[in-house]
């Protein structure tokens, strides 16, 4: 059972009320209990009554703490419009993003250890890696049939999706250095597992743009973080 709200709340309350609930039920291995990341969070308003805001969220030694603002010391941070965010949460759009978010709502570190690929977390001291590396990647996901999870409102199932990660501490900058782009019916047919990411690829249905090497540098991380940790030889 998911444990997000069944119903939209503004962006402040989520992050301020929500997520401090969520994380406080997680259980955490000692390898997450040596994490010390900062997460920032900002969510652009749109238009009508979207309220947007900035937040940091900082992991460390098993504990959550939530500062309103985003720090300059984040080493990921995750730009979006809150009309995209709630398309993940409530809409189910795109279903390949909001199936993971599920899963992390539900049953916390548990659904990025099983998780299969580069979206596990077999190995949080990776994640270090991410301060150096500087770099602003955009996700784009084109509007087309074969989106959505059936959950929710189908509001806005014909709009572009936008996600853009901030690699690195710093300001964010003006505009993305890299993007990857695909289309809503590929995203589907990559969740469902009938495409693989790899031949999306070769086939030009998945695109990668701009600064190749700040991508390959984020999978580099992301690929080392999916893997068990090697062990610690014993001391002589």
């Amino acid at each position: 059972m998911s444990l997000l709200p069944a119903e939209p709340v503004p962006p402040r309350i989520f992050f301020e009320d929500t997520v401090p609930a969520i994380f406080a039920g997680f259980e955490f291995n000692e390898a997450e209990r040596a994490l010390d990341l900062r997460l920032g969070i900002v969510l652009l308003p749109g238009r009508g009554d979207d309220e947007g805001g900035a937040w940091t969220l900082h992991f460390v030694e098993g504990e959550l703490g939530i500062v309103e603002g985003r720090s300059e010391d984040c080493e990921l941070t995750v730009i979006q419009s809150v009309a995209d965010w709630r398309a993940v949460l409530w809409e189910g759009r795109p279903a390949l993003v909001a199936e993971i978010v599920d899963r992390v709502a539900e049953s916390g570190p548990e659904a990025l250890r099983s998780e299969p690929g580069f979206l596990s977390l077999r190995n949080p001291e990776a994640l270090k890696g991410l301060s150096e590396i500087r770099g602003l990647v955009e996700v784009l996901v084109e509007a087309g049939p074969g989106d959505g999870a059936g959950r929710g409102r189908e509001d806005g199932a014909d709009r572009d999706w936008r996600l853009g990660i901030l690699v690195g501490p710093g300001p964010i900058p003006a505009a993305p250095q890299a993007s990857i782009r695909l289309g809503a019916e590929q995203a589907e047919a990559i969740r469902r597992g009938a495409l693989h990411p790899l031949e999306a690829l070769i086939t030009g249905q998945l695109r990668l743009e701009g600064d190749l090497g700040l991508i390959l540098q984020l999978q580099a991380v992301a690929m080392t973080a999916s893997m068990p940790p090697s062990p610690i030889p014993p001391s002589s």
